[in-house]
């Protein structure tokens, strides 16, 4: 494939002064939640949840964001709350791991200060490891600053209404030293933790049980975590994480909405915290934990290539009318469809779609058809012959598009590595039906190397043995969910539009495992691909699983999320505001996974609400349709009277699909 030719990122990591020597050699990650530090300046902020950090040249800024509500978002105000100094230093990024980055700011060649940067902590730390006056500052005024504990603590209160606990490690002395500033009375080492105890929009109950509870946290200073997932009991997942700790007891950290619906508590080793805040963030109240090890299951629901539904014979008879039509409406000739890997992943993934509905009718002439085209289709891409190649990158480690390669902009920044599993996921699907229908088609060397290096691209699971991909490039584990933005910084940090084009690569990629008998890639991707449909429907879907995440103002009007980014939710999209985009990029392909995401209490409610008049309003019939389609799941019968009046469907649907969608949906909550 194009895999075979080798290209370097214009955007280079060899030359990247905000990445350590030591990491260059790797295949550093490309949409990680700490993406910001290594891109441009490295000063854009990265989302610990609850904090915000921006790493400046000369000092580390700590934010507990304050929220700004639409109706059209909900976004996370920056404010600079403190800001660590370090004169004379230059930061790097030295570590990281699924859950954590390490940032270093060294003076000359000595690491002067440590920034263990760990989803979910309760405080944001630095670590002085080289003695150094320490100097606090806020944008605030400091009212009160507490420091009669005498051992390295203070308990400050700002005009803004916020209250602060700062501890330093080995009793340091702290002093007010001006309006908005702290400082210690000398050179300190160790550890410096500052921590919210409460806000306007994170208040507590009893400020003294807050601070006592973040105390006994104080020398458990969270600086990594490992991850896990394995197979518990038959059809359910455990996810685990483990966190790596510098000093002792229990570390304190904030859980999101979607860990605290199925946390597992073990008193002692592992309870909630609830005296202290529960923090605002953009994706609702976060809740502290105390504990060494997180773990919870995810019950996985049937998925495979048939829809939930058996075909009833009538279905059969009609399908097989439908996909006669339909494989006519292939192209015979491969330089007539898209050029580029997105639109043209949707196209192989179509043909192969027809391919599935073919066989399972009993249509066998059509199957073969569609079959042919898909394979002439296919096989250019994964041997370089067509127009815009994929290459390997040797900068960022990745497979890339030609065009991308060329201009960052095109094929939607792919060659800045947006959307990988977007893209890939279509390749990939086409790929496992392929390997289902037509068995000794993967038998060829040349095929099955170049599947697997797009599924490496994305979904890596061994970085230490396979050192040519960065562990699954756009999964983020803390959060439970993809991002497909790339090598792009933004003030919100990280994004995703599409999570149904999310769960179709990690489908796919299950799909593909299955069928060619690798079944520690098919259990990871299973796991994931459950626990992305869940926090689709926390997150994305108002009112789904619950109706407590974001403020009444941004949801009394809609019933979706069209980009989440790692501080903000945004009712729109990257290419239009119409509601049956922003809706509909949410709800395809329309594949048997479309099972995991819709459900039938909430499109029978929002249905009413919402997406009939979204989808009356539509102004082309294959959005239309989209939106006409989720409704098969609380009514069968007036969807295919819907759907029978559509003439034209998206590039990656089909009328056989769209009538199989409807007959096969879940019939079942």
């Amino acid at each position: 494939m194009g895999a075979s030719r080798v290209a370097a990122n214009s955007q280079s990591v060899s030359a990247n002064r905000l990445l350590h020597d030591s990491l260059k050699p790797k295949a550093v990650p490309t949409s990680v939640w700490w993406q910001n530090l290594v891109l441009a300046a490295g000063d854009q902020p990265v989302v610990t949840s609850p904090y915000m950090v921006r790493c400046l040249e000369d000092a580390v800024s700590v934010c507990a964001p304050t929220p700004l509500v639409h109706e059209k978002y909900v976004a996370s105000v920056w404010h600079d709350d403190w800001k660590v100094h370090l004169a004379d230093c230059q930061h790097q990024v030295v570590a990281y791991d699924p859950v954590s980055v390490t940032v270093v700011y060294f003076a000359g060649e000595q690491a002067a200060v440590t920034m263990p940067l760990v989803r979910g902590s309760a405080f944001t730390t630095a670590v002085f490891d080289l003695p150094r006056q320490l100097r606090l500052s806020t944008t605030h005024a400091i009212l009160k600053a507490d420091l009669s504990f005498g051992d390295g603590t203070a308990v400050v209160y700002l005009n803004n209404g916020s209250v602060w606990l700062i501890c330093c490690e080995n009793n340091a002395c702290l002093q007010q030293s001006g309006v908005s500033e702290l400082e210690s009375c000398g050179n300190i080492c160790g550890a410096v933790r500052l921590a919210l105890v409460s806000s306007s929009c994170s208040p507590v109950d009893d400020e003294k049980a807050a601070v006592e509870a973040l105390l006994i946290a104080r020398d458990a200073v969270p600086v990594g975590g490992l991850v896990g997932i394995a197979s518990c009991a038959e059809n359910t997942a455990l996810f685990t994480i483990n966190w790596r700790v510098r000093g002792t007891g229990l570390p304190l950290m904030y859980a999101l909405p979607h860990h605290q619906m199925c946390l597992q508590m073990s008193d002692p080793e592992c309870f909630w915290a609830d005296s202290v805040a529960a923090q605002w963030s953009s994706r609702g109240r976060m809740r502290a934990v105390a504990g060494l090890q997180w773990r919870w299951s995810e019950d996985m629901e049937p998925v495979g290539f048939a829809g939930p539904t058996p075909l009833s014979d009538e279905h059969k008879d009609n399908l097989r009318k439908l996909v006669a039509v339909d494989v006519q409406s292939l192209n015979d000739n491969a330089k007539n469809l898209p050029q580029d890997p997105y639109f043209f992943g949707k196209a192989v993934a179509r043909a192969m779609r027809i391919a599935l509905i073919a066989d399972e009718v009993g249509d066998i002439q059509s199957r073969d058809r569609a079959i042919d085209h898909a394979v002439n289709w296919l096989e250019p891409w994964l041997n370089g012959t067509n127009t815009d190649y994929l290459v390997y990158d040797s900068e960022w480690s990745g497979v890339i598009s030609n065009a991308g390669l060329l201009d960052p902009m095109a094929d939607f920044g792919q060659g800045l590595y947006n959307d990988h599993h977007f893209h890939y996921g279509y390749f990939i699907y086409a790929a496992a039906a392929l390997v289902k229908l037509r068995p000794g088609w993967i038998q060829q060397q040349q095929n099955k190397e170049a599947v697997d290096i797009l599924v490496r691209d994305y979904f890596n699971l061994t970085p230490s043995v396979d050192t040519h991909f960065p562990f699954i490039r756009c999964f983020d584990f803390f959060d439970g969910h993809s991002y497909a933005n790339g090598l792009f910084e933004f003030a919100d940090s990280r994004n995703q539009e599409s999570t149904s084009e999310a769960i179709n690569s990690y489908y796919a990629t299950y799909l593909y495992a299955i069928v060619t008998g690798r079944l520690d890639i098919a259990l990871y991707a299973r796991a994931i691909l459950q626990l992305e449909a869940r926090t689709s429907r926390v997150y994305w879907h108002l009112g789904d699983l619950t109706d407590s995440i974001y403020p009444e103002e941004y949801a009394q009007s809609k019933a979706i999320v069209g980009i989440l980014w790692s501080s903000k939710a945004d009712y729109a999209t990257w290419f239009g505001d119409n509601p049956e985009f922003i809706y509909g990029i949410q709800f395809l392909p329309y594949t048997p996974a479309m099972a995991l995401l819709l459900k039938r209490k909430w499109v029978a409610d929002i249905w009413p609400r919402f997406l009939e008049t979204v989808a009356d309003n539509s102004q082309t019939e294959s959005w239309r349709e989209i939106i006409h389609l989720t409704y098969a799941v609380v009514d069968k019968t007036k969807t295919f009277e819907l759907n029978s009046k559509i003439t034209s469907h998206d590039d990656g649907n089909s009328a056989s699909n769209s009538y199989y969608w409807i007959a096969t949906a879940p019939e079942t909550e």
